[in-house]
């Protein structure tokens, strides 16, 4: 729907002002009723007076848009500041025309503005009538068309309103060659150009009304280094009226930055301290690109102050307190069967409130897996609190877990301190490392999980908590308990549900997914070039290591890799010495892959296409079938493992 405010002015120039409506303007008129939101004004006029009517519509406002024919709409688009849309001429209308002159003659002849219609030449041996086509770009050159085409024995003119009118002064038969359907295109096209002027008009108010209240100091400067517009904020900080900034040079209000510099390296100066007027502030001096050109800067400007106290905020936000949970189930990748069911259980065990116990060896995950649990849990809306127990002094460790009344002991907090227990109120409480316990704060801990109550340290009064609690180890606490360094009745209290995670060696067929998702993890933080790819040449070597640090050393390899990717990358093999020399881990006790691949391949793209036969069905047998699964350990799609299949079958 069109604004109700569109005023539209078509425009219709003659030789001279004509006696009645012309038959353009009649046929104006006939669709003005198919505009009610519209005002539609049709005014003929004179050549002479069409730009001095269009200047004066256009001062007083009463005119948002011009629609004229031919060559009145190049004239005035020169001289007005108001849209003037030309009523363009169609294949269609022409054919139209020339049905209506071949009534009057053999001989037509078809006059356009500035260059013939070549489509309209091409067909002109199908017509019944001799057509000659002619262009002008002046009101004497049209005058002199139409001579000519009379001298010629043409009986009929197809032009725009002025052709018409000298056609008809010369005793020939004009015929106007616009149609309604045009003047409607012109219509639809000015009133679509309104619509998108208003949008375009609205968003500036928006963005210059944003820039009014935004506390931080913008202005834009041009290519000539002049402040072309600026935020009360930046004028505030210059100490200066926005009137008295606009068009003084940046350097004169700013002379730390250097604008030229920015507009020459195109990359613009971020977070830079410098001072405007009497005031310290961070800076960013950055280019604006139009249609990849610089059209100019935007400066922006924050007072120190203001800085420090968001970093200040930042910094509390993210505090230990704020105790919250990262990960998911979802997150902790592994189509092994021994992940699959351990997740299936976790998420059976995450719906409900009994105590679990965690094992396996170190850097297998289990603190992921306790917090991905808790955000499968009811209790996801509370706090999740982590800490390990192996990681304090036993008396420390105990004032952080139980807490502690004011007085306690020396150096306690005025007022007390609440443990982790009472932080992790309707929560989880993660016990980390709990076979390192010290064997008193065992028997507290027990009391805790039987009572559901924490006494502080120095209190005469228990107070009740609902938690949670999720305990993970790597000992063996069996053996703990038959050596009197782990109590037998904690054993049981935390051993309601328990969680077995495997070690990478035993589901080598993760390390492939694992290491891809670490690479896509620290390829978003910045690596040097061939980090993608190295760890994919890696995967032989990766499949084969027995892997004692589990899924942490394997990040640590990765990561070593990415970074050396440059140097570990001979095209599209590694340098084995120098693998030798940063990953000597991968190395030790095993033969050159470089003299003999390794009986398990793991990805598609180091094997040759001769062998690619004999290792994609190998892999399927691996796999019985399951084109899935041989397509993951491959390091391919499914449709690629299916192309790979149909050309290595061709070899």
């Amino acid at each position: 729907m069109h604004s109700p405010t569109a005023q539209v002015v078509v425009l219709i120039s003659h030789l001279q002002r004509p006696q009645q409506r012309s038959r353009l303007a009649q046929v104006v008129a006939g669709l003005t009723a198919d505009y009610p939101d519209t005002r539609i004004e049709v005014l003929d006029t004179s050549v002479a007076e069409a730009l001095q009517t269009a200047r004066e519509l256009e001062q007083r406002g009463a005119v948002d848009a011009f629609v004229c024919a031919g060559a009145t709409a190049a004239y005035l688009r020169r001289h007005l500041a108001r849209p003037v849309l030309a009523m363009r001429v169609g294949g269609g209308d022409l054919l139209r025309a020339l049905g209506q002159a071949r009534d009057h003659g053999g001989q037509v002849a078809v006059l356009s503005y500035n260059h013939i219609n070549q489509d309209l030449q091409a067909l002109a041996a199908l017509f019944t009538v001799q057509m000659h086509q002619a262009a002008y770009s002046s009101l004497e050159q049209a005058r002199q068309a139409v001579e000519q085409a009379a001298l010629m024995g043409c009986g009929s003119i197809i032009g725009s309103s002025t052709v018409v009118e000298l056609a008809e002064q010369a005793g020939l038969q004009g015929v106007l060659s616009l149609s309604e359907e045009t003047v409607r295109r012109a219509l639809e096209e000015a009133l679509g150009i309104l619509d998108s002027q208003r949008i375009e008009s609205a968003k500036r108010r928006h963005l210059d009304a944003v820039l009014q209240h935004i506390p931080t100091g913008v202005a834009a400067i041009d290519n000539q280094g002049l402040v072309q517009s600026l935020n009360p904020a930046l004028a505030q900080l210059l100490a200066l009226p926005a009137s008295a900034a606009l068009g003084r040079p940046l350097q004169a209000l700013c002379p730390e930055l250097d604008w030229q510099q920015a507009l020459q390296d195109g990359t613009g100066e971020d977070n830079r301290v410098i001072r405007v007027g009497a005031q310290a502030v961070v800076s960013n001096l950055l280019p604006i690109l139009e249609n990849g050109e610089r059209t100019g800067l935007v400066l922006t400007c924050q007072d120190i102050t203001a800085v420090q106290r968001a970093d200040q905020r930042i910094r509390a936000s993210r505090r230990p307190g704020a105790f919250t949970a990262r990960y998911r189930l979802a997150q902790l990748g592994g189509a092994s069967q021994a992940n699959r069911e351990m997740l299936q259980l976790a998420e059976r065990f995450a719906a409900s409130h009994s105590t679990i116990l965690i094992t396996g060896e170190s850097g297998t995950g289990k603190e992921l897996l306790a917090q991905g649990i808790h955000n499968e849990s009811p209790r996801r809306q509370g706090p999740f609190v982590a800490i390990n127990c192996a990681a304090f002094p036993e008396t420390l460790l105990e004032s952080e877990l139980f807490g502690y009344e004011e007085g306690a002991f020396s150096g306690s907090r005025k007022g007390g301190k609440p443990g982790l227990f009472e932080a992790a109120h309707r929560g989880t409480l993660f016990l980390d490392e709990i076979g390192d316990m010290p064997v008193s704060l065992q028997t507290r801990l027990l009391r805790v999980l039987q009572e559901r109550e924490v006494l502080r340290l120095g209190s005469t009064e228990p107070i009740a908590i609902d938690v949670r609690i999720i305990a993970a180890t790597h000992q063996d606490l069996p053996t703990a308990m038959a050596q009197g360094v782990f109590r037998t009745d904690l054993y049981y209290r935390l051993n309601i549900l328990r969680l077995q995670t495997t070690p990478l060696r035993e589901r080598t067929e993760d390390i492939a997914l694992i290491s891809r998702s670490i690479s896509q993890r620290l390829l978003v933080q910045g690596q040097p070039p061939g980090a993608a790819q190295v760890v994919t040449a890696l995967l032989p070597y990766l499949a084969r290591h027995s892997w004692p640090g589990n899924v942490r050393e394997l990040e640590n390899v990765i990561e070593r890799a990415m970074l050396s990717a440059r140097e570990l990358l001979r095209g599209e093999e590694l340098d084995e010495q120098y693998l030798a020399r940063v990953l000597p881990e991968l190395c030790e006790g095993t033969p050159s892959l470089g003299r003999a691949r390794p009986s398990r391949a793991s990805d598609l793209h180091s094997v040759g296409k001769a062998a690619q036969l004999r290792h994609v069905q190998q892999t399927l047998d691996n796999c019985q079938g399951n084109l899935d699964e041989a397509a993951r350990q491959l390091g391919i799609s499914r449709t690629t493992l299916w192309r790979r299949l149909r050309a290595a079958q061709e070899l």
